[in-house]
């Protein structure tokens, strides 16, 4: 069952009011609500879109397939990639009572790895 599920991206992003940041953002209290609670059916393009924009992600990690009982689709097909651990904790949590060197390790980690996903693109606009 491919289900969308917003929660794990909110708590990694340490966002505590997931409905109030969406609708400050410009989603219904009721799009918000649904969106939230996995209780859609389906889900609009342009909310995907704006959803990615805000969060920012890629559709597929908006998405967590699991597979129904008794299903057997193979490792090797596409729809597996988005079976995804549970994120439980905000990055804050995890490194709340690291030592001080090993946030500073991380923090040139993070600059090196955003300045890695930059680079493409300052290259095509130059």
């Amino acid at each position: 069952m491919l289900i969308l599920n917003l929660i794990p991206i909110f708590v990694a992003r340490g966002i505590e009011r997931p409905s109030t940041y969406l609708i400050k953002a410009g989603f219904s209290a009721h799009s918000a609500h649904y969106l939230l609670h996995g209780k859609t059916r389906s889900v609009r393009l342009d909310h995907i879109e704006k959803l990615c924009k805000l969060l920012i992600c890629e559709p597929s990690d908006l998405f967590v397939w699991y597979p129904e009982k008794n299903e057997n689709i193979p490792d090797t097909h596409p729809i597996t990639r988005l079976k995804k651990p549970e994120i439980n904790e905000s990055i804050t949590n995890l490194i709340a009572d690291l030592p001080f060197k090993q946030l500073a390790a991380i923090a040139a980690a993070i600059k090196e790895k955003k300045e890695d996903g930059l680079a493409p693109q300052t290259k095509k606009e130059a």
